[in-house]
């Protein structure tokens, strides 16, 4: 009798057990639905009341999605470090990659390397090329080109072999090696659908003081790509080479330059003078995070906007708010945005 008790006992502990896992489970994937919806502060809701009943597997998922909602860069570096700790192998290479990233756009090069470096033997070929692609662009920041290369040149076969050859292609212009550069973002131009390999053409061939060619280009870039982020560069690019010089000012006659060295020329005579002031609130590698950054920003701030660069062959998402006339009147906005929101930013200058 006393063992059929303790064997009932025994079945209705694992029961509950399963029923909370069952639970648990659920909360997650109603999370991941909200989620996908982008609702993202209901998905937060959601996440934070179950985590503490999930383990294994399911824990690690949770505080990965936890840190892809976190608009504080400081908050999903402490939850991606603890998704390493408590996460399956698969989840520890995700966390990973993202902590990665947060250290690169903070420019912590070094440690962004040292984290990658943990994703070397495990996960698929692709984690392992982007693994790859991020250490290269770190030594690359870093002025290591070597080691960058050879970090480019292991990318075999994935997407990110044409942005491992972008980045050779940059290089290659520090370097000097225009004509080699050329080739590589000829290729990439021809072999893939990358705007940005048109607008570094145009780059090179304005270096090499060949006008025309670089108009071309960047013509050509517009007209294919006339929603793509460097359509906008280019038409600026266009701009500053076709518009009038004259000798008076310094940026006329035969020792012109590039378009690039008028600019220089104008800011220092005070063309480049500042026209106003906006606030950025970081710059995130998922949209998400911008989004959710976003979000908290629209209840107290004005013109919240979300904008998107592309750096290094990497696309960013810049939270921005807010046209101003004067520092002192971003400021203002800038503290609000801290105490009534609890995000904190700074004053961008605009040219």
């Amino acid at each position: 009798m006393r063992a059929s008790l303790a064997a009932f006992a025994v079945a209705s502990f694992a029961l509950a057990i399963a029923a909370e896992t069952a639970r648990a489970d659920a909360g997650l994937q109603r999370a991941e639905a909200l989620f996908k919806r982008k609702e993202y502060e209901r998905a937060r809701t959601e996440l934070a009341a179950d985590t503490s009943s999930l383990d294994g597997t399911s824990l690690g998922e949770a505080i990965l999605m936890l840190a892809a909602l976190e608009t504080s860069a400081g908050r999903a570096e402490t939850l991606y470090r603890r998704a390493i700790a408590v996460g399956d192998a698969r989840t520890a290479q995700t966390a990973r990659l993202e902590l990665a990233k947060i250290r690169y756009a903070a420019g912590d090069y070094r440690t962004a390397i040292e984290v990658c470096s943990g994703n070397r033997a495990a996960g698929s070929s692709l984690d392992r090329d982007e693994t790859a692609y991020l250490t290269g662009l770190c030594f690359k920041q870093l002025g290591e080109a070597a080691r960058a290369r050879a970090e480019f040149n292991a990318i075999r076969g994935s997407e990110y072999s044409a942005w491992a050859e972008l980045a050779q292609a940059d290089i290659d212009m520090q370097e000097g090696k225009i004509a080699q550069a050329i080739a590589r973002y000829e290729g990439i131009e021809q072999s893939h659908t990358r705007p940005i390999a048109n607008f570094k053409l145009g780059e090179c061939y304005e270096i090499l003081g060949q006008r025309d060619k670089a108009l071309d280009r960047y013509r050509d870039l517009i007209e294919r790509f006339p929603q793509s982020l460097e359509a906008g560069k280019g038409r600026e690019k266009i701009q500053l080479l076709t518009q009038p010089t004259s000798k008076a000012d310094g940026t006329g006659g035969a020792g012109a330059g590039t378009a690039v060295e008028r600019s220089k020329s104008r800011e220092k005579s005070g063309d480049g003078a500042v026209r106003g002031f906006t606030l950025q609130f970081g710059a995130f590698s998922a949209r998400g995070n911008a989004l959710a950054a976003a979000g908290k920003l629209e209840k107290v701030l004005p013109a919240v906007r979300v904008e998107s660069v592309e750096m290094d062959g990497r696309i960013w998402h810049r939270v921005r708010a807010g046209f101003y006339e004067s520092s002192e009147a971003a400021q203002k906005d800038l503290s609000r945005a801290k105490e009534q929101a609890g995000v904190a930013g700074t004053i961008i200058p605009l040219r």
